[in-house]
């Protein structure tokens, strides 16, 4: 199995369709090149977890002397305000039991409350989205995009998402299997929190054989075999961003089996256009729209659905560039990653 748990991109929030550019600043993004739009449904049912029974050897995780304290419920904390507030570096670390995820928060306002920090579970797409408001300043060490991972007992790791509402920053949790969690918080000095979201391990956690892609750029035709419509194969959403020269076009993907990937392909075709076909999907509220999707750098993504099959086709790269096909698991997505320099 191939890149197991690794966590690339994030990226959904809000139900709804957004179209705004990201406006929260990161020194390695250009956010003027980061957009994210969602069509998912709320309340989807929890992908079932089929293989169970196994734990990596040596793995020394603990047991929760608490069990009752944790769940899979919404849970949020502080209030809105009109103080502005900073993240600091961001820490994890393995506890007995649980892995911690604590979030450092301070403010310069005097007197302003706990920020409002919400926990939402995205079970379909086996994420926790943390969400936290009126953030001005974000040094948790974690950059647009981007993951740290953790893979222990069923916790994937934490990346930081894209979303389209000015001053909030969004953090996903990945998780495969239970894997309840408990929000608690301290306040650390004045004007400061420590917000900690404690993620239960599952110590019983046997992953599905997944097809993750491939692992190298490459101008060949690149394939993952996943599931297919009569599996619940879904795609809800997609985003995008640049940096570093690499367009990356992610598809938020589901089905209704402990694999959530459907098979895919992509190659280019002789006018040096890269077609992403998905083979078999029970839905698509992407290619549904039936139209072009404006990309930076001049390039134009012609969506298309025929039957249960969706096309994605690329133009305006300029030339047959290198491309990789590639899938993670919490979160479920499908990423086609571009050289466009």
């Amino acid at each position: 199995m191939k890149n197991r748990y690794i966590l690339y991109i994030g990226i959904l929030f809000l139900s709804g369709i957004l179209l705004t550019g990201c406006t929260t600043k990161d020194s390695t993004y250009d956010t003027s090149k980061i957009e994210i739009v969602d069509g998912e449904d709320e309340g989807e049912e929890e992908t079932k977890v089929e293989e169970k029974d196994e734990v990596k050897e040596g793995d020394d995780l603990g047991y929760l002397s608490n069990p009752d304290e944790f769940t899979k419920t919404k849970q949020t904390i502080g209030e809105e305000s009109t103080a502005e507030y900073s993240i600091l570096p961001l820490e994890d670390t393995q506890s007995n039991g649980y892995h911690v995820f604590n979030f450092n928060i301070s403010t310069s306002t005097e007197g302003a409350p706990l920020p409002s920090f919400t926990v939402d579970p995205i079970l379909d797409k086996g994420v926790y989205r943390v969400t936290i408001k009126n953030v001005v300043k974000d040094e948790s060490g974690i950059a647009y995009q981007q993951s740290k991972v953790v893979d222990k007992g069923a916790i994937t790791g934490i990346y930081r998402a894209v979303t389209s509402v000015p001053n909030t920053a969004v953090y996903e949790i990945g998780f495969l299997a239970n894997n309840p969690f408990k929000l608690d918080y301290i306040e650390s000095d004045l004007n400061s929190w420590k917000i900690s979201v404690k993620v239960a391990y599952d110590l019983d956690y046997s992953p599905p054989t997944i097809d993750f892609g491939s692992t190298e750029f490459s101008s060949e035709q690149q394939n993952i075999e996943g599931m297919v419509a009569t599996d619940g194969a879904k795609i809800s959403s997609y985003s995008y961003s640049v940096t570093g020269g690499i367009l990356k076009f992610v598809y938020s993907v589901a089905s209704g089996t402990s694999n959530p990937i459907p098979s895919v392909e992509a190659k280019y075709d002789d006018m040096n256009i890269l077609h992403v076909t998905f083979i078999s999907l029970s839905s698509d509220k992407v290619s549904g729209w039936g139209k072009t999707i404006s990309l930076p750098s001049g390039i134009a993504v012609n969506v298309a659905r025929a039957g249960e099959t969706s096309t994605y086709s690329f133009g305006g790269i300029g030339g047959a560039k290198p491309f990789k096909l590639s899938a993670t698991q919490s979160p479920n997505q499908v990423i086609i990653e571009i050289n466009i320099n």
